[in-house]
């Protein structure tokens, strides 16, 4: 109704300062690349997130100065649907952690072996993934590992990232089957971060997974405030994707926003190796926590207003 907009303008006047967190997923580029490419359909309206589809890409913006953790780049333009109106661009690149410059790593592998990740380009896809990041690691860095089914386990206990052998043989030895009890997984995952928690370290989870929690802890909600809970702990989550029909996207969107990490779909080995070792240190390293961008009006449209 006419109204009703004219209370949302004047609302908006009043309330004329904006914030927005900075979100660093890119599962929605390789998602929808899934449907596009694979499936020859187009996604679901939910799966196309637009700040995903640009973070995906590098853009080669200015590396920030000195002990700064990120640079801004900006620019206006024309818009070409109005001469009367201006296109904003605002591009932040975070500071790049030279290998030699990265913390040492606790890290917790949590991984779905449920039934429906008997696929190869599930399990297999991630086992491979995995490898590829362990071989990156070096005595610093500890490696654990959690499955999870219709019961949790721990696979391996925290080891040296150095005995890339015995870890690899672990992620090997994984076989899927049985239903999903994810939750349970996840309070298994953080007791082993805790355990070998390493302070100035990158104290992670990372949930690998379909995304079929059909069995354990229900309450959408309660599941949520755990994952909140634990990163106040200094211990983050991260999600790693795959899977087809029973994928649940939003759900896992959800855990990395609220566990201060990161969210990844993985559709081919080229893509895990782009997320596991190409950008392992974005993946990885935290370089500021609860980030907003704020905006507000300019004096001009304060005067106007």
């Amino acid at each position: 109704s006419t109204q009703s907009r004219s209370s949302a303008a004047s609302d908006v006047y009043k309330r004329q300062k904006s914030t927005f967190s900075i979100d660093v997923d890119t599962a929605a580029y390789a998602n929808t690349r899934r449907f596009l490419l694979e499936r020859g359909e187009a996604p679901p309206r939910d799966a196309v997130r637009t700040e995903e589809m640009i973070n995906y890409f590098d853009y080669d913006y200015v590396e920030p100065s000195g002990d700064a953790p990120f640079s801004v780049t900006t620019e206006v333009g024309p818009a070409p649907w109005s001469a009367s109106h201006r296109v904003v661009h605002i591009g932040i690149q975070g500071k790049t952690v030279d290998a030699g410059e990265i913390p040492p790593r606790n890290l917790v592998f949590l991984i779905d072996v449920s039934g429906s990740m008997s696929s190869p380009s599930k399990l297999g896809l991630l086992k491979k993934g995995l490898s590829a990041l362990v071989a990156q690691m070096n005595d610093r860095d500890r490696i654990s590992l959690v499955v999870y089914a219709g019961a949790a386990g721990t696979v391996l206990q925290p080891t040296s990232g150095a005995k890339h052998k015995k870890i690899e043989d672990a992620l090997d030895r994984l076989k899927s089957g049985g239903s999903t009890n994810g939750a349970q997984g996840i309070h298994l995952a953080y007791k082993l971060a805790k355990r070998s928690f390493i302070k100035g370290g990158i104290n992670r989870v990372l949930l690998a997974t379909d995304g079929d929690f059909n069995v354990g802890t229900s309450d959408h909600g309660a599941l949520m405030k755990l994952i909140e809970a634990k990163r106040k702990t200094g211990v983050f989550l991260s999600v790693l994707g795959v899977g087809g029909s029973n994928f649940n996207d939003h759900m896992m969107e959800q855990l990395a926003d609220k566990g201060n990490g990161n969210y990844a779909y993985l559709d081919s080995e080229l893509e895990a190796h782009k997320v596991l070792v190409e950008e392992s240190g974005a993946m990885l390293q935290t370089i500021a926590k609860d980030c907003l961008l704020y905006t507000s009006p300019s004096p001009r449209d304060r005067q106007k207003s």
